[in-house]
């Protein structure tokens, strides 16, 4: 092995560990949203709840390359809490972009 692929090896691994505190912090930060009290409705109160910034989550998990079905459980998890992620609209989730964009994944 050459220098020039350890020196490769270190820039890849600190990339890793970039992402694995990003997951960590996100998990946390999940950990404390479901620890929280419910808020009241938050659907009159929040702009990334109107109608031009939610997508249903086929196409949220297409846009964000999310499996569909994590973006529904996301959703049921964090329902009525603060920092939910979607709503539920004629019996389909509906996900906020903004929401998911904030999350930086």
């Amino acid at each position: 092995m050459t220098a020039d692929d350890i020196t490769v090896l270190k820039e890849i691994l600190a990339r890793l560990e970039g992402k694995l505190d990003q997951v960590l912090d996100l998990r946390e930060g999940s950990e404390n949203a479901m620890d929280a009290e419910p808020a009241g409705p938050e659907l009159e109160a929040a702009d990334d709840f109107a109608a031009h910034d939610l997508v249903d989550t086929a196409t949220a998990a297409e846009r964000f390359g999310i499996p569909r079905d994590r973006l529904a459980r996301w959703c049921r998890e964090t329902e009525g809490r603060p920092g939910a992620i979607g709503v539920k609209q004629g019996g389909r989730w509906q996900v906020s972009i903004s929401r998911i964009r904030a999350l930086k994944l």
